[in-house]
């Protein structure tokens, strides 16, 4: 099933035209993927040296984020027992494995490349680009989960210690609530996917399906509320990072000049 998932969302990708990416560089293979490599790690360092450059509106913000975090601890285990089931597997064959499978990370990270590495192939730029929002999108945010949760060390509900129990600096996976992993992959997905095909019914799909793995994950009793909505947060953020940077750069490059017989619109690299 989430073989033919991935191959559905593949050629749904490569058959949409991307208005961003209609000029062709008609770079060489090697050009285009030294560039790649340039742009992921300058979008990486960007996006975690950002807070540096916050307004104070923007701290405000982010003050109000971590406040909201912490209100809803309070309410986490409530929320839990109420919506979650005893299990302590993560697949329980049944619908609810369709969603979390979405937000798997080795699955995710091949969707990527494979994209990615098809587009770079074919000299498809949208293709391309696509494959390569998507990886960074996952980087970025897979980076921001490892650390936090490390951090964190919060105590699945499984273990019935409440949503208080933080051990603080943790690798064992029984510590690793917060934030949640696969709704962090399945929104950093989701978000690239659908603000580049760009229209209302891949959001409502695309999104759809990351809510899906979000309350999959509470369901089954391996996250908190609060958990999956910090690892929504760190998906989406990463995902719409990385795909306005890619507007910018394209704006950047674009400009209209006039000329005797109306305009032209040239492109500069």
């Amino acid at each position: 099933m989430i073989k033919l998932i991935f191959f559905a969302v593949l050629i749904l990708s490569s058959s949409c035209t991307f208005s961003q990416d209609s000029v062709s560089t008609k770079k060489s293979i090697p050009e285009n993927f030294i560039e790649d490599a340039e742009t992921v790690v300058t979008d990486f360092a960007s996006f975690y040296t950002e807070p540096f450059n916050f307004s104070s509106a923007e701290w405000l913000y982010a003050a109000g984020i971590i406040g909201g975090t912490f209100l809803l601890f309070s309410v986490d285990q409530e929320i839990t027992d109420a919506a979650g089931r005893e299990t302590i597997q993560t697949l329980n064959n049944d619908f609810w494995d369709i969603p979390t499978r979405y937000g798997i990370t080795p699955y995710a990270t091949v969707f990527s490349l494979s994209t990615y590495t098809a587009g770079l192939l074919f000299q498809d730029d949208a293709l391309r680009i696509t494959g390569r929002l998507l990886f960074e999108s996952l980087t970025i945010s897979g980076v921001g989960i490892i650390v936090i949760r490390y951090l964190a060390g919060r105590v699945r509900p499984y273990y019935n210690e409440g949503e208080w129990a933080f051990r603080g600096l943790q690798t064992s996976n029984e510590f690793q609530s917060f934030p949640s992993g696969h709704t962090s992959v399945a929104f950093a997905l989701s978000t690239v996917l659908a603000e580049r095909i760009d229209n209302i019914w891949a959001r409502i799909g695309f999104y759809g399906m990351a809510a899906l793995t979000a309350t999959a994950r509470v369901i089954n009793n391996q996250h908190f509320l609060s958990d999956v909505l910090w690892g929504a947060l760190l998906g989406f953020g990463a995902g719409m990072y990385v795909v306005n940077k890619e507007k910018e750069g394209v704006m950047n490059n674009l400009s209209i000049q006039p000329g005797h017989n109306g305009i032209s619109i040239v492109y500069s690299f």
